[in-house]
């Protein structure tokens, strides 16, 4: 039979693709800090370890604390809190105006980066601590709800700005709690508020380095997993190159086999061992002298030719093959040696598996940006289960491992451009096989020495 040759090339749009796609990736190692404009004061440090740190300094100092964000909301729960200001946040007249004080003061920390003290609207001395890290405003613990008489006239009462009498009768505010409350001089409140700032600061530089240190370590681990996988793939490139070492072990012997051979055929006039003698010898010449990684399209399907070619002479009119390759695509690069095997697959199962024999039809066209070839028989469509009982038998066999050839030229393909291009296959009861081999158009033919997986998470 005749190779077909198109001046367009086809394309495959119907053609089925594998399931099998390559894992998502992950984000390549950085070593930049912390960027904390990335963050909030929660996702930084969390809920429990901003309510665990406010817990520690109301134990510490005495005093009632809430944590803010940068836009002074609250985003933890209330520790020490005393009657009188649990009273006034539930109220609903009132609690809007405790918000706005806490507002105030995380306002305030942001302008001054440190420590404001202030009157709340119910005369309450407050502070607020800016949570400042490494420069950036995140928020701040606001805190006090401490009775005063001696505090300077300087310092801020936002009774005059957000409480109005009115507010006050309509609210039925109990200012008797108050005599409950904690009761400290100015100065004695201010060295709390050192004391709750110094804590802060540590507290916070510690959370800091703990999530640096988890982060570092994470993506320390991040990047062995990516050397252990290139490391698997360099390793499978290599079991690949001795595979293919051994099964080319000694070709020139062979071929010279082969040529004395015919040459001896001719003499005794067996002239179709002759033939079958000369283009085996050139298949091995063109197989194993030309040790190419990649080669032509043209002449793939030069040596798959000759491949059936010999078969033809074996089996005569049992065999009948078509080869279609478009004209546009002579040139078109393929991994060298990819086909013969899978052809070898069709003739065993479509041919030799069939009285009458049957037909192998090699095809090549295009699916978008991948390049696809079918090697297609007619032979009995065997199920899956079917087929590998069958290479079973013919495996246990020492002339044939034909299963074997298979599976290393499809593992070939997934190493070589990922397991989104492993070779499929398409059974049709009754009417034979279809093999899918599919491959990127636009391939670097540098990939089989010391290159990086192309699976490789980034």
């Amino acid at each position: 039979m005749k190779r077909q040759i198109y001046s367009e090339g086809s394309n495959f749009a119907d053609a089925q693709s594998t399931a099998d796609v390559c894992p998502p990736v992950r984000a390549e190692k950085q070593h930049s800090p912390v960027d904390l404009n990335q963050f909030d004061i929660v996702h930084l440090f969390g809920k429990e370890k901003l309510e665990d740190i406010q817990r520690t300094i109301s134990k510490v100092t005495g005093l009632a604390f809430v944590t803010v964000d940068f836009k002074g909301e609250p985003v933890t729960e209330a520790t020490y809190f005393s009657k009188f200001c649990w009273c006034m946040r539930k109220n609903p007249i009132t609690e809007q105006i405790c918000w706005s004080s806490d507002a105030y003061g995380a306002v305030q920390g942001t302008i001054r980066k440190k420590p404001s003290v202030y009157f709340c609207p119910c005369g309450l001395l407050e502070v607020a601590i800016p949570l400042i890290v490494r420069g950036h405003y995140l928020g701040g613990f606001i805190g006090g709800q401490v009775v005063c008489h001696d505090a300077p006239e300087g310092v801020v009462h936002l009774d005059k700005i957000l409480m109005r009498p009115d507010i006050q009768q309509e609210a039925n505010i109990d200012y008797e709690l108050q005599d409950e409350m904690t009761k400290l001089t100015y100065d004695q409140f201010i060295n709390v508020v050192d004391l709750a700032a110094m804590i802060i600061n540590q507290l916070t530089e510690s959370e800091l380095a703990k999530f640096e240190k988890s982060r570092d370590e994470k993506r320390d681990i991040e990047e062995l997993e990516r050397e252990i996988d290139e490391l698997r793939y360099q390793n499978k490139l290599k079991s690949l190159e001795i595979s293919s070492m051994n099964y080319a072990r000694h070709p020139q012997f062979i071929i010279n086999t082969m040529t004395s051979i015919a040459n001896l055929a001719i003499v005794e006039g067996a002239e179709e061992t002759s033939e079958a003698a000369i283009k085996f010898s050139e298949y091995m010449k063109s197989l194993y002298l030309d040790r190419s990684d990649f080669w032509t399209m043209e002449k793939e399907l030069d040596n798959v030719e000759l491949y059936l070619e010999i078969q033809k002479i074996r089996m005569g009119d049992r065999l009948n093959y078509s080869i279609e390759l478009p004209g546009n695509m002579r040139m078109q690069r393929i991994p060298s040696n990819t086909l013969p095997v899978f052809v070898e697959q069709a003739i065993i199962h479509g041919v030799g598996l069939k009285e009458e024999g049957g037909t192998v039809l090699v095809r090549v066209g295009t699916d978008g940006e991948d390049v696809v070839i079918y090697v297609e028989d007619d032979g009995p469509g065997y199920t899956n289960e079917q087929f590998e009982e069958i290479y079973g038998r013919l495996d246990n066999n020492d002339s044939c491992g034909v299963s074997q050839s298979v599976e290393v030229m499809s593992r070939r393909m997934r190493i070589l451009f990922g397991r989104e291009y492993d070779v499929t296959t398409e059974v049709t009861e009754g009417t034979g096989r279809r093999v899918c081999i599919r491959y990127p158009k636009y391939l670097d033919e540098g990939v089989r020495q010391n290159v990086s997986n192309p699976n490789r998470r980034r």
